[in-house]
């Protein structure tokens, strides 16, 4: 069980994963692999965590245009997008993609909350639902604007990966 980002800072795009061995949390990115141990509660938006040995503070705030992500005392404006989302976003554009859009599971989980029902017009990168994996609340967000077609989820339902979660239908013609 893995969760697959996409962070993007000044620019410059980065591959992160979180993965749990034996029941240790790890993290891999271009640097390497590794362990990493939580001080706080994962819910909390301020983290004490040892990445490696290493203390460090970290947080972050999610606001409309983006991530603010604070390290060692230091703020950087990030986009962070599940890798799976990066992959249905391209989908979306290519040419003929203009039909229904299934919205699935990156990866297992239980949905914790549901913040659309059908009919709703959904933005793009509008939160849709919360997805509990790997101690973690993941907001799973529309990869582009549309109609809520159907909602296969409800709270605490326990979901294999590739679940479907919603389907969008393109938006309706102005």
């Amino acid at each position: 069980m893995a969760m697959e980002y996409e962070v993007e800072v000044d620019g410059q795009k980065h591959k992160v994963r979180f993965f749990d061995r034996d029941g240790q949390l790890y993290v891999e990115h271009e640097g390497g692999t590794f362990p990493v141990h939580a001080n706080t509660p994962l819910r909390s938006r301020i983290q004490l965590a040892q990445l490696n040995g290493d203390a460090q503070r970290f947080g972050y705030h999610r606001g409309k245009d983006g991530t603010d992500i604070v390290l060692g005392g230091v703020v950087y404006a990030a986009q962070v997008r599940e890798l799976e989302h990066v992959r249905l976003a391209a989908v979306a554009k290519r040419k003929g993609a203009a039909g229904a859009v299934d919205i699935k599971s990156p990866m297992p989980g239980m949905v914790v909350t549901v913040h659309v029902k059908e009919g709703d017009v959904v933005k793009k990168n509008q939160s849709l639902l919360s997805l509990h994996a790997m101690k973690l609340e993941n907001d799973i967000r529309a990869p582009r604007e549309g109609v809520v077609k159907k909602v296969a989820v409800k709270p605490n339902d326990v979901l294999e990966k590739g679940a479907l979660m919603v389907r969008l239908a393109p938006p309706e013609p102005k």
